[in-house]
């Protein structure tokens, strides 16, 4: 070939030697854990990365490893110091030196880690997407929400196999009040990558049944910090921020609050705080119902007094004047006894003449009464003496019509004028419409009869 050329060893032994040259000291480098794995002899591998300012295109990439001695101390250091797991997804501040090796190329070993940068992107993240919420105007829409008196109907967003979830609704069932909570789950992955879109698409379909509900209740039972970063997310805080319902959260950490806890309408540590606040609330409305009670037993007490009073009053004032009333009536009836005796006797003789006034009117009315039925009974008795001899008459006019009408059809005259009738298997034929080419017939004259076979059917046109 004629070109000069060295082996690829060569080259990776001259790569390695600038860069030991170069690279002397140790450096600190700002990047995002991509990747983490831990082998069975507990060496820590990472895949650092760091991507553009909107955040889609990785602009540069990096193996690095922590050997297991270092691996022990810094994860250890960096979640007692942040509360949160060592994981893919942080950004982190990692002191680093550049290693090239001939066969594994080129690598950065880790040596120390700042928590503190850590710390201060989860914070910076927090404080962009509280400020994002106040930009559109939905940051405070929910608290502003005014709380039921008493919250019975109640939406849950939680894992279904979360234990802060059956705490929650074993401590609502066995309220010492013995009031009765209707709750309905809206089941919602509360980790991960995909806790921030389930946890928006459980709000949708609350959404739905909205009338229903008097509130919303999101709850997760304690965990590392790291688990909890769907609830800085911007998704679900707009999802709280935004809804018609009032959102009460338990997410159950005792750190700082996150930004789902700073949106909803009331913020609680766990999710038993929320049962026992949603059952102290419905405990103070029974409260006061049942001062309302006891003001309205009071109240009644002292109207029932106030009318038995009044009517023993009228009881003591009614007395006199009844005996009053009763002398005045005994007065009136022993006066009225009085004349009583007179005015029977007047009443009597009045009684007497208008009675023999009916009977004479009953005399009279009874004579005329008779000689009219006498009158009638006269005209039935001739009109009974004619009426046979009418009917016999127009009987026999009715006979003679129906003979005359019997010659007239007799079918022998019908047949001597020249009409005959023809039968078909013994019956007589009346339409066309009812012979089939081939069948037999028999037709009948005045003086005989012929018997033959129809040849062919025709149908007079309507």
């Amino acid at each position: 070939m004629g070109q000069e050329a060295i082996t690829l060893f060569q080259l990776n032994q001259k790569i390695k030697g600038v860069l030991d040259d170069a690279m002397m000291h140790s450096i600190w480098v700002k990047a995002e854990i991509g990747e983490l794995r831990v082998n069975r002899t507990g060496h820590c591998y990472l895949d650092l990365i760091e991507k553009d300012d909107a955040g889609d295109q990785l602009v540069a990439r990096s193996r690095a490893m922590i050997w297991a001695r270092n691996y022990r101390m810094l994860k250890a250091y960096f979640e007692s110091s942040t509360g949160q797991v060592l994981s893919s997804g942080l950004k982190v501040l990692v002191k680093v030196t550049v290693q090239f090796q001939e066969v594994f190329g080129l690598s950065l070993i880790i040596t120390d880690i700042d928590p503190s940068y850590t710390m201060g992107d989860l914070a910076r993240k927090r404080r962009e997407v509280l400020m994002r919420l106040e930009e559109e105007g939905v940051l405070e829409m929910n608290k502003d929400l005014e709380l039921p008196a008493v919250i019975q109907k109640i939406a849950i967003i939680s894992s279904p196999t979360a234990a802060g979830y059956g705490d929650f609704i074993n401590q609502l069932e066995s309220n010492p009040y013995g009031i009765k909570f209707y709750h309905h789950l809206f089941p919602a992955v509360m980790q991960g990558e995909r806790a921030e879109q389930s946890i928006a698409e459980a709000f949708d379909r609350i959404f739905n049944y909205i009338d229903f509900f008097d509130a919303v209740v999101l709850i997760r039972g304690g965990g590392a910090t790291i688990d909890l970063l769907c609830f800085d997310s911007y998704w679900v805080a707009y999802h709280i921020a935004q809804f018609p319902l009032p959102v009460l959260t338990g997410i159950g950490h005792e750190r700082d609050e996150s930004v789902a806890d700073l949106v909803a309408n009331t913020s609680l540590k766990t999710p038993t705080a929320v049962a026992a606040f949603l059952i102290e609330k419905a405990g103070e409305f029974l409260a006061v119902v049942d001062d309302k009670a006891l003001q309205v037993a009071e109240v009644a007490r002292d109207l029932i007094q106030a009318e038995k009073q009044r009517a023993e009053h009228i009881a003591a004032s009614y007395v006199p004047n009844v005996k009053m009333d009763l002398q005045r009536r005994t007065n009136t009836l022993e006066r009225l006894v009085g004349k009583l005796p007179v005015m029977a006797s007047r009443r009597i003789g009045i009684e007497n003449n208008l009675l023999a006034r009916l009977k004479e009117k009953i005399f009279d009315y009874g004579g005329q009464m008779v000689k009219q039925q006498r009158i009638a009974l006269h005209h039935y008795q001739q009109s009974l003496l004619s009426l046979p001899g009418r009917r016999f008459a127009a009987e026999e006019k009715r006979i003679n019509y129906l003979e005359n009408a019997s010659r007239l059809n007799d079918p022998e005259k019908l047949l001597k004028k020249g009409y005959s009738l023809t039968y078909a298997g013994g019956k007589l034929v009346k339409s066309a419409a009812e012979m089939n080419p081939g069948d037999t017939v028999n037709t009948r004259f005045y003086d005989g009869e012929l018997t033959g076979k129809v040849e062919k059917v025709r149908l007079n046109k309507k």
